[in-house]
C-alpha cells in the first residue's frame, strides 16, 4: 500500500437480510414475514490520505455506519478488501485498536457517576501510556479544550458540550493514528463546537492524526480538506470542497439592498432565493455579472448596495442530494 495512504477500501460490498412485512392483505398475512436482501455498500473503492480529514457524508441509510463499521472491524465485508495502517480491521481488531480511536455524539464512553479523570486513568492503564506522557498529554488537552474545572465533577454533571470534550479526550490520550468521529458535535453548544473543532486541527497539525468525520452538520464539514458523497451504498464523489462546489455549485449568490424592491423584476435575472425588507437574494449564472442590463441595475438609484458570493455548502449539498432523487 502507498506510504501516504492509511486506508484503503477497494471494490467493497456488505449486504444484509432483513425481514419485511407481507404486503397482502388479511389478519394472517401481517404476521408473516418475507426475508429480503438488502445492499448496503455496493462496490466503493476510496482512499483516505494520512494526516488528512476527511467528511463523510450522505442521507440517512446511505451506508455510510456499514461503511464505518467495516472500517473499525465491527463488520466484515462480503466481498472485496479493507486495509487500515497495513492492518486488516477484521481479522487484526486488537492490533487495530491500539491505533484508532472513537468519538461517537449519540454514545459516550465516560462513566456516569464518576469524574471524567477516572476513565481516562482507566484509558493509561488499557493503552499502557507511561506516566509523564499521559500527564503531558492531559495536559495538553486541558488546556486546550478549557477542562480545567470540569474533568474531576462526576460527569451526571457536565453539559453536553463538556461531556464531548471530555470524550474527545478519552479517544486522543493514547495517540492514535486515526480517529473516526460520529456525529461528534450533535446538541453541542457554539463554544464548545469550536474548542472541539480546533483540537482536530491542532492534533492533525501536530501529532499527524487522520480523522474520518461523519456529520448532518454543514458547519462541522468546514474543517475537512477531501469530502466523500455517498448514496444507497454507491460512491457519488470523492474531492475537495472545491471541487465539489465547482460541479454543484456553480452560479453565484447576490444580496441586493434596496430602497424600492417592487421596483426591480428580480426573475428576469435568475432565481430568487430570499426576499424580505429592503434586502434580495437572487441566485444567477456567472455570465451574468458580466451582463450589462444587470449591471445597470446594481448602479441604479434604487439600489444602496450589493454583495456577490458563491453558494454556501448547505445549498451546495442540498443541490447534490435533489440529484440523487432524480435518479430514482
Amino acid at each position: 500500500m502507498n506510504n501516504d495512504i492509511v486506508i484503503k477500501v477497494d471494490r467493497v460490498m456488505k449486504k444484509y437480510k432483513v425481514s419485511e412485512s407481507n404486503s397482502k392483505k388479511g389478519l394472517f398475512n401481517s404476521f408473516k414475514r418475507k426475508k429480503v436482501i438488502k445492499v448496503a455498500v455496493r462496490n466503493i473503492s476510496l482512499n483516505i490520505k494520512k494526516g488528512s480529514i476527511v467528511a463523510l457524508l450522505g442521507k440517512n441509510g446511505s451506508g455510510k455506519s456499514t461503511l464505518i463499521k467495516m472500517m473499525t472491524g465491527i463488520l466484515y465485508p462480503d466481498k472485496g478488501r479493507i486495509i487500515v495502517d497495513e492492518l486488516s480491521p477484521y481479522n487484526d481488531r486488537k492490533k487495530l485498536a491500539l491505533k484508532m480511536g472513537v468519538v461517537l455524539g449519540a454514545h459516550g464512553q465516560l462513566y456516569w457517576n464518576l469524574p471524567a479523570i477516572d476513565t481516562f486513568n482507566f484509558m493509561k492503564s488499557m493503552y499502557k501510556i507511561p506516566e509523564k506522557e499521559f500527564e503531558k498529554r492531559l495536559k495538553l488537552y486541558i488546556k486546550m479544550l478549557s477542562l480545567k474545572d470540569v474533568y474531576k465533577k462526576p460527569v451526571r454533571t457536565l453539559s453536553l458540550g463538556e461531556q464531548m470534550k471530555c470524550n474527545f479526550v478519552a479517544s486522543m490520550l493514547h495517540n492514535p493514528k486515526i480517529v473516526f468521529l460520529d456525529e461528534p458535535t450533535i446538541g453541542v453548544d457554539l463554544p464548545s463546537k469550536f474548542a472541539l473543532k480546533e483540537a482536530i486541527s491542532i492534533a492533525r497539525e501536530k501529532l499527524g492524526t487522520t480523522f474520518l468525520l461523519t456529520t448532518h452538520i454543514v458547519e462541522d464539514i468546514e474543517i475537512a480538506d477531501h469530502v466523500i458523497v455517498i448514496n444507497k451504498g454507491r460512491k457519488e464523489f470523492d474531492g475537495t470542497k472545491k471541487e465539489l462546489e465547482r460541479i454543484f455549485g456553480d452560479n453565484r449568490v447576490v444580496e441586493i439592498y434596496s430602497t424600492n424592491l417592487r421596483q426591480i423584476n428580480f426573475k428576469r435575472y435568475g432565481r430568487i432565493m430570499q426576499k424580505t425588507g429592503d434586502m434580495a437574494k437572487i441566485e444567477v449564472k456567472p455570465s451574468m455579472l458580466k451582463n450589462k442590463e444587470f449591471l445597470k441595475m446594481l448602479n441604479s438609484r434604487h439600489v444602496f448596495d450589493y454583495r456577490v458570493s458563491e453558494p454556501h455548502l448547505s445549498y451546495v449539498l442540498s443541490k447534490l442530494y435533489k440529484s440523487f432523487d432524480k435518479k430514482k
